[in-house]
């Protein structure tokens, strides 16, 4: 995908994706920031940023300088560097958001959002959970597709999450690694997305397919 640019500015029927990201949550939210996390080409990132949207969206960009050897649980912790908050949505970056699914996350309670099984979604991680509650995040489960989202709301839990990713075992580390590793886990509800499947656009297939839609 490196040959197409950043992922985040790929073409999906006449927008970016960064573009439809963020008109979806502009769409759902009213007091809101976003904090993006780039490393690949952040310069152009920036500059699309700042010509779209001015300042018409409070977007923060933070950017991980060293993309290269780290992984998605060092950008996490950039961007919680940058937020005093006790609401917060992670997002993958190459998760395809709509304002449906964003209006399905119950802001009450922490939640991990999960859908059937879709072929070409691009999700391959799975949910375990026991009565709704989470256990475990796996590749060896396939019938509950983990959509690379969580939901996080209360200081308790965000604080000891930002103090597990910041540990620097973790900066090589998968988001869904941290999270089976967090302790507080089992604080965090399972939530079925009930509106058509999203997608995650991470390879050239995937992306060709949904400009074919």
């Amino acid at each position: 995908m490196k040959s197409y640019g950043p992922i985040s500015l790929v073409n999906i029927d006449g927008k970016s994706l960064i573009e439809r990201q963020i008109e979806a949550i502009s769409s759902v939210f009213i007091d809101f920031e976003i904090v993006l996390c780039s490393g690949f080409e952040t310069q152009k990132v920036y500059n699309f940023i700042r010509k779209r949207f001015g300042q018409s969206v409070k977007i923060r960009i933070v950017e991980n300088q060293v993309y290269f050897h780290s992984n998605c649980c060092e950008s996490i912790r950039l961007c919680m560097n940058n937020v005093m908050t006790n609401r917060l949505i992670i997002c993958g970056g190459g998760v395809l958001l709509t304002p449906h699914y964003l209006k399905s996350i119950n802001l009450k309670k922490s939640s991990v959002l999960f859908q059937s099984p879709q072929e070409a979604n691009e999700f391959d991680i799975g949910i375990i959970d026991n009565e709704s509650k989470l256990e475990n995040l796996s590749l060896a489960v396939s019938d509950k597709c983990w959509t690379e989202i969580m939901y996080l709301t209360g200081q308790k839990l965000i604080q000891s999450f930002y103090n597990l990713v910041s540990n620097p075992e973790y900066k090589n580390k998968f988001l869904f690694e941290a999270i089976n590793d967090w302790p507080n886990r089992r604080e965090v509800v399972t939530q079925h997305n009930e509106y058509y499947p999203i997608v995650k656009i991470n390879n050239v297939k995937t992306l060709r397919r949904i400009n074919d839609e």
